[in-house]
This record gives C-alpha cells, structure tokens and sequence, in this order.
C-alpha cells in the first residue's frame, strides 16, 4: 500500500513540475512576441522607445517636457538607454540592402547619367536633338569621361568664334571622389579642331563657373575668359581665373597682370591707408605708384589714427571678370575687394582695373578707379 502511495505521489509531483515548465515558457514566449511585435513598428528603438535618429516613435522629434525643462532622466531609465551596442551578427533588415546597394559607385550608372544629363543641357541650350547626338558622340570618342569615371559638371554650347560651326565648353570632375579642387578638367572643342583640356590643382570643378567671350585684346582673335567658384568665404569668396586665346586652330592661356607676382592670381596689390578723418581711406596702388582718397566707413567705435597708417587691403585677387570699353576698343574689367581696419569682413569699397595685352601677349593695365561702397 505504501508503494502505490509514493508513487502515485511521485507521478503526481512530476505533472506538477511539468505544468509550471508549460507556465512559464508560455509567459516567455508571450513577453517575447509583445517586444517583437513592438520593435516591428516604424521609429521603435531600444533606446527609451524612439527612433534610432533620435525622433520619437511618430517621427517628429519632439521632446518630453522633462527633457525641454533641463530635468535628468531617472537613473535606472539612464542605464537602460547608455551603454548597450546593436548585435554585430544580426544581419541588416532586407529593406535597406536595395537602398545601400545603390549608393554604391557604378561606372556604367554613371555613364548613362552623363549622356542623359548631356542631352538634357543641350535642349536646355536650344541644340537640336540631332546635333546633340553628335557632339555626344565626339565626346564619347574623345573618351572625355572615361568609361564613367568623370561625372559631367558643366556644358555650354554655343558658336563661340561666330563663325557657323559648334562650339563647346565641357567641365568634367572625378566621379567617386567628387574632391573640390583638381581631379577635373575643362574641355574647349573649337570647330573641328584637337580639343584643349585645362587642368589646373587649384581649379575647382565643381560646376560654379561664369565664362564669356570676346576680342578683349583687339587682334580679331576671341578669347575666352572662364572663373570657377570655390568654396573659400570672406571676402569674394575664392575664385580661379583663367583667359584662353583661340588663335590659328590652337587655344593657349594668356597671362593677367597678378600672374607675374604670383602663381595664383591674388590680383594687383592695393594698400588701404586709414586716414585720421573720419570715413575718410585712401587706397594705394604700386602698380600706378598712385593714391586714390574716398570715402568708407569707419568700423564703430574704433579709436582714429594720429597720423595716415595701413590699415588693410586687397583681398583674393580679381573676381566679377567682365568685357569693357576704354576709348574705343574692348578690355577687360575686373574688380577687387577692399578691406579696412576691421579685417577681412569690414568691406570699404571696390578697385576696379581696366586690362588689355600687348601684341606679345604681355597684359597691361589701363586705368583703375575706386567705387565706394553703397550704404
């Protein structure tokens, strides 16, 4: 009798521990599909239920008004959000592998980019279709983007030598690395001649560029006058000059004034004298050995000098390159910024010189004058 007591008690005792095995896998799995449930929805993150850019759950980034308020989270909400790192195995959600897949860099991706952007500026430019696809095709025989691995950046398309045939001006830049300065190039196709590349370290070939053209040496020759913006600031920024003649089926680059100097243009030096009058500068070139007084104004409450003293300058070299006329004949015109004794921000007024070129190419300046800063 004693037997069958202990075992049915035995028996008894072990549906007991299976029922509470049962309890609390189910309570487990039960929590774990709520988590799963939870972190499944669009901004969830382990950390304090927002998202993992830091927005909140309906993705407008608001703040607690604890958080709004300065007020520290409480210490146990703290270790709940610091120190815990994402499981380096966990493989990423198949809806991102599409989207990395294509930041990825693709030669051929961007050679269909750049025929498509070509044809796309050329009817910007009033080009018929036609035509356009020619010149695609010299280019791409010319192998101006490498297989794809030049991005086109800037295209202009005009006759720019007037005399009927097609011109072009094609800017290309590195297509990976997209760098700032260097790993580019500009590309002048005239008439049916060899094509001329510009490369330069300093150049930017971004696409920010101004270029126009003109006999700005009157030798019945066009020139064409290019700048590229970089992305310096203060004062005019930071901007690389070039002038190219196109002269006997040949381009070659002219020389401007600062050139000699210089190896990058920093224009023609300008000395700003502060005068012990207010508002009152005078602005002295060597180049002329003249001194130009005008009036700008004084940063405030700065202390007059006993005495004329330099007190700042030119800054950048030339910028806002442009055609002109000086008796009878066109020039070239180019500015410069000013600076007083605030520094490189206190802008007091522009020098503007006026540039041509002996019949040996050597430029020479004209004339310069002061425009006094409005306002």
């Amino acid at each position: 009798m004693d037997n069958i007591v202990g075992k049915w008690m035995r028996q008894t005792g072990r549906i007991l521990i299976l029922l509470l095995c049962m309890t609390a896998c189910v309570s487990c799995a039960s929590g774990q599909g709520a988590q799963m449930e939870q972190a499944g929805k669009p901004g969830f993150s382990a950390e304090e239920g927002s998202g993992a850019d830091g927005q909140t759950p309906d993705g407008t980034g608001s703040r607690t008004p604890d958080e709004e308020n300065g007020e520290e989270t409480a210490p146990d909400e703290e270790g709940a959000a610091e120190g815990q790192e994402p499981d380096a195995e966990s493989p990423m959600p198949d809806a991102e592998e599409p989207e990395a897949a294509e930041t990825e860099f693709s030669p051929e991706r961007q050679l269909q980019e750049n025929k498509e952007q070509f044809l796309e500026k050329a009817k910007e430019q009033k080009v018929e279709s036609e035509q356009a696809e020619v010149l695609l095709r010299r280019l791409a025989a010319d192998g101006i983007f490498q297989n794809g691995d030049r991005v086109l950046t800037g295209l202009m398309i005009d006759d720019i030598d007037g005399n009927g045939q097609t011109d072009m001006l094609v800017m290309v830049q590195d297509a990976e690395e997209r760098p700032v300065y260097g790993s580019g190039g500009l590309w002048l196709y005239m008439n049916a001649d060899e094509p001329y590349c510009f490369e330069e370290e300093e150049c930017s070939y971004c696409g920010w560029f101004d270029v126009f053209w003109a006999d700005i040496d009157n030798d019945e020759n066009i020139e064409i006058v290019f700048s590229a913006e970089g992305t310096g600031c203060g004062a005019v920024g930071d901007s690389y000059k070039a002038v190219f003649k196109y002269k006997g089926h040949a381009i070659e680059r002219m020389k401007l004034p600062s050139d000699f100097d210089e190896d990058y243009d920093q224009g023609l030096q300008v000395e700003l004298v502060q005068e012990p009058v207010e508002n009152i500068y005078s602005a002295y070139c060597p180049y002329f050995d003249e001194l130009i007084t005008f009036r700008g104004q004084n940063v405030e409450d700065w202390e007059l000098p006993d005495a004329p003293q330099i007190a700042g300058g030119n800054a950048r070299g030339f910028y806002n390159l442009c055609a002109a006329e000086y008796e009878g004949k066109k020039v070239l015109q180019a500015s410069e910024y000013l600076y007083g004794e605030g520094g490189v921000a206190h802008y007091v007024a522009t020098a503007q010189f006026l540039i041509t070129w002996e019949k040996d190419g050597t430029p020479k300046v004209l004339k310069w004058w002061i425009e006094e800063a409005v306002g």
